[in-house]
């Protein structure tokens, strides 16, 4: 018996037996109770044509939805070692992981360091990687800054 009559009719029927009623020794067609309003049973739309999905049109979806992790490890990656590069799949890090808002604010473990430039403080990071940060401008940077 296929999938969609098993689906319609009620389990304790013998598997033989009509669709609609359920008696042995016909089948739905002749069915002498009558016939069955589909429509009001599974609504209009399911009998609406639907249009064609080809396989390619899916990939194509699914390919714009992925997203590349080598890319966004790359960029990860000259990011922590300060090379000042831009993320430039920022805005995929949010989509993959799914947060959206606000960047939370970080904590700065400020750190004593002797002959900075003017303006510019040393902080950890949490990994404890000491980074430069100068005050009035907020530029951070992982190289000691020079006096200029």
């Amino acid at each position: 018996m296929e999938l969609h009559h098993k689906l319609r009719r009620d389990p304790s029927w013998h598997p033989n037996s009509c669709n609609i009623c359920g008696q042995l020794g016909h089948q739905a067609a002749t069915c002498s109770t009558g016939t069955v309003n589909w429509k009001n049973i599974y609504g209009p739309r399911a009998f609406l044509r639907q249009p064609t999905v080809f396989p390619s049109d899916v990939d194509r979806a699914m390919e714009k939805k992925r997203v590349n992790i080598k890319a966004l490890e790359e960029d990860l990656d000259r990011y922590l070692q300060g090379d000042g590069g831009v993320m430039t799949h920022a805005k995929n890090i949010t989509t993959a992981v799914g947060q959206r808002g606000p960047p939370r604010q970080v904590q700065r473990q400020v750190v004593e360091e002797p002959d900075l430039p003017e303006g510019w403080a040393a902080a950890k990071d949490a990994q404890g990687k000491v980074y430069y940060w100068h005050k009035e401008t907020k530029q951070v940077q992982w190289q000691r800054p020079t006096a200029a």
